[in-house]
């Protein structure tokens, strides 16, 4: 952990998450949010999804299924300006730090407008897959979420319950609406901030009551040992890059997505 301050980790470990301002620059935010908007007037034919067995969830590149709330999925293979996320050089000392071998599984958008409502709490994994063991943090999979916009306390933006991703307890968090979870909190910030969080950390998102639209961007990654194509075989698509998009690549993203070297996608 040599390029993290001791109170990063010590934070981290303790709440499971760590809030950065400024990672992304002005003009880094506006051209990643002006491409986005772009995209998010396209439609996706998603032929692909014709040869997903009829059992297998699998997720379209347009997403409109909530309420006043737009997904895209699949980033850099939508466009290459999203490629800068992939390793991007504040972010990727943490995930060494905290993950050891770090692979980039899913990327994804969100954006959302008036009236968007709160989601549920939720966790990616279980406590179990993470841990602390002579002087190594390690998550099994960690979540970095770029702001793109304001991410004030109306606008949608993310709650955390600090400290979930080691709790020994669980309550019914289906009963629990919004900040009404005990011991939670709201997760805000501005234009370039990056939030990084344990995908054991239980998470949500708020109601959306302010005006214009709030946009979010999001680069999963697990550890080396974690077989993706195995979590959801049907998103497989969104998930792996084919080689004309790895050949683009930088070193460093071409190893944060290495796996996909040893992975058929049809």
């Amino acid at each position: 952990m040599d390029q993290v301050s001791e109170e990063a980790a010590f934070l981290f470990d303790l709440q499971g998450y760590l809030l950065l301002r400024g990672v992304l620059t002005t003009s880094e935010c506006a051209s990643l949010l002006s491409t986005l908007q772009r995209l998010e007037e396209e439609k996706f034919p998603d032929s692909w999804l014709d040869s997903v067995p009829e059992d297998v969830v699998a997720r379209p590149t347009r997403e409109t299924k909530i309420g006043q709330q737009l997904r895209l999925n699949g980033m850099p293979i939508l466009d290459p300006v999203f490629d800068l996320l992939i390793a991007h050089p504040t972010i990727t000392p943490y995930l060494h730090a905290f993950m050891g071998d770090p692979q980039l599984i899913n990327t994804w958008s969100i954006s959302k407008k008036k009236d968007s409502k709160q989601g549920g709490w939720h966790r990616g994994v279980p406590t179990t897959d993470y841990s602390y063991d002579r002087g190594m943090i390690r998550t099994r999979m960690l979540n970095t979420v770029y702001f793109l916009t304001d991410n004030g306390l109306h606008d949608g933006s993310l709650m955390a319950l600090p400290g979930s991703h080691k709790s020994n307890l669980d309550l019914k968090w289906s009963e629990h609406d919004g900040l009404e979870m005990p011991g939670s909190v709201p997760v805000i910030g501005a234009p370039g901030d990056v939030l990084i969080f344990s995908e054991a950390l239980l998470h949500n998102g708020m109601d959306k009551t302010t005006d214009g639209i709030r946009s979010n961007l999001y680069y999963n990654y697990v550890h080396a040992h974690y077989h993706v194509a195995m979590r959801e075989p049907g998103n497989i698509h969104h998930f792996y890059f084919p080689e004309k998009i790895r050949a683009r690549l930088t070193p460093e993203q071409r190893e944060m997505t290495r796996w996909m070297e040893f992975t058929r996608c049809p």
